[in-house]
């Protein structure tokens, strides 16, 4: 089950973080420990790719929720950062982003698409992420958020309208 879903798992609780690698692994490890943990109340209604990311996608709302809670208690002052939770390896050359024009346009749009993710109310983002990063269907994504296929669609159009007007600037200048 791990190797079969691991890095589709991992890429859906990295987006939830944001970046943040160490918790994407972390919440990927406890999505799959929950799953065999309740894999008796695995019924078969849905396919088993379905109940799993149904699992995982409630473990990643409930650690952003977590995160969110202790970074306002404890780290008002703390920007959240891309970078954070990577090894000084792994970080971007700032250097490199400088010589390179196309570079950071290409950052600069990455950067804003991110934000303007994060500031889609949670179901759209949700539904947008498991449908246009993922390529999940309609009909998994209603299964996956627990929702009528119809809620999932007119999430997809609210988000793709709210994206569109963000971004329909970009697209004249």
């Amino acid at each position: 089950m791990v190797y079969r879903y691991q890095q589709k798992a991992y890429a859906i609780a990295y987006h939830f973080t944001d970046g943040n690698v160490q918790d994407a692994e972390d919440l990927t490890q406890e999505a799959f420990l929950r799953a065999f943990q309740n894999l008796e109340n695995f019924r078969g209604d849905s396919s088993f790719y379905t109940w799993f990311y149904r699992i995982l996608v409630n473990v990643c709302l409930d650690g952003r929720r977590r995160r969110n809670k202790w970074q306002k208690i404890f780290l008002p002052w703390q920007r959240d950062s891309k970078d954070k939770g990577l090894s000084p390896e792994e970080r971007p050359d700032p250097e490199a982003h400088e010589r390179s024009l196309k570079t950071i346009s290409e950052k600069e749009l990455s950067r804003d698409i991110q934000e303007s993710l994060r500031s889609l109310p949670e179901k759209q983002r949700l539904a947008f992420q498991l449908k246009a990063l993922h390529g999940m269907s309609i009909q998994e994504v209603a299964r996956v958020m627990g929702t009528a296929e119809g809620t999932v669609k007119s999430h997809l159009f609210r988000a793709t309208q709210f994206l569109r007007e963000k971004f329909k600037d970009r697209e004249e200048g």
